[in-house]
């Protein structure tokens, strides 16, 4: 069997002892054969041959049989070993390869005629795991880079204006201004751990939704409150179709996240003197959110990743953000049984939609 692994080059793996049709399981099938075909001339013998030639012709098919029978076992074996073991030696190469690091291997078709079989299933199964490995390893380090970044600034702003703090010479107005600079960046460093524990989280189902009845209207309104000095600072133009009433039953904790996110998103993206619309609808069994701005927009490109962990299509930093919003976002809305949708275009703005059920009586 090693010889025939080296001959049809095929990858080996110093684990495998046995392979799924040994030698060993040649021989069987060749004895079963040959025990097989005698009963069957034995029987054959006793009814047609006569005592004359009965010995010399038993003895020339007997010897006929045996050859018979081990060229069958053995083209059995090759087309058994060329079907099964030698793709199932790729994939345990192709594993090791991935448990070695190497997230890049894909494995090729097993068949060449387009059709799949369960091997090729297991090989398409295969490749999908590799490149989500790959990904997630992107990610992971796209994380590093990001979240040292985001550690580093804020301590490094906070050491220096303590160390400022610390001189004599500062007036009233200067330890104001450098204690109120500290204070809004141990705010921002507080909302980036917080973000990375609540997807933490959502990641390994560890929130339970606290589902009431409310009215959204009347929480989406103190949202929007909420950013009022920001939005005023901006000279962002509001333009509101909000009803006075609009029951769901849904985590009011969690959706606030939602909408305080995806609100933030849109303040920030949104030039100084530029508009958002916000509008409630109650459809037949969904309450819909829509956020539409007139900001920078996004590629296609941003339009894939938007929802990724750690994702930023600004890579510069000069945005304030960490990647965690968006794809928080999304993983509540799936917790609370909605939808989210998403539409851009490069230099018109975005418009974000979150459907989520309304209350069931």
């Amino acid at each position: 069997m090693r010889l025939i692994q080296k001959l049809f080059d095929c990858p080996q793996d110093s684990r495998v002892e046995v392979t799924i049709l040994s030698p060993k399981a040649t021989i069987v099938n060749a004895i079963v054969i040959i025990i097989y075909s005698g009963l069957l001339l034995s029987i054959y013998d006793n009814i047609s041959f006569s005592p004359e030639n009965s010995y010399f012709l038993v003895g020339s098919i007997l010897t006929l049989i045996v050859v018979a029978a081990v060229c069958i076992s053995a083209l059995s074996s090759y087309v058994h070993y060329i079907k099964y073991t030698k793709p199932l030696l790729n994939l345990a190469h192709a594993a090791g390869e991935v448990a070695a690091g190497n997230y890049k291997i894909q494995l090729p078709p097993h068949r060449r005629d387009g059709r799949i079989d369960e091997i090729d299933a297991l090989y398409q199964d295969f490749n999908t795991m590799v490149r989500e490995l790959d990904s997630t390893e992107m990610l992971k380090s796209s994380f590093i880079s990001n979240i040292s970044h985001e550690l580093k600034t804020p301590i490094a702003i906070i050491s220096n204006y303590s160390t400022l703090l610390v001189k004599d010479n500062l007036s009233a107005k200067e330890k104001q201004e450098y204690l109120e600079k500290i204070k809004n960046t141990v705010a921002d460093l507080s909302e980036l751990i917080t973000n990375i524990l609540q997807i933490s989280k959502l990641d390994n189902n560890q929130i339970k939704t606290n589902i009431e009845r409310f009215n959204y209207c009347e929480e989406l309104i103190q949202c929007i409150l909420a950013r009022e000095t920001v939005l005023d600072e901006k000279n962002i133009d509001l333009q509101l179709e909000i009803p006075d009433e609009l029951y769901i039953e849904s985590d009011l904790g969690l959706l606030k996240i939602v909408i305080n996110n995806i609100l933030s998103n849109a303040i920030k993206f949104t030039p100084d003197s530029g508009n958002i619309a916000i509008r409630l609808n109650e459809e037949e069994r969904f309450a819909s959110l829509t956020i539409t701005d007139n900001g920078c927009g996004m590629d296609e490109n941003t339009m894939r990743h938007i929802f990724d962990k750690f994702y930023q299509a600004d890579t510069s930093h000069k945005t304030k953000g960490n990647g965690l919003g968006l794809a928080m976002v999304r993983q509540i809305v799936n917790l609370l049984n909605g939808n989210i949708e998403v539409t851009s275009k490069l230099g018109e703005g975005s418009t974000f939609i979150v459907s989520l059920p309304k209350c069931k009586s």
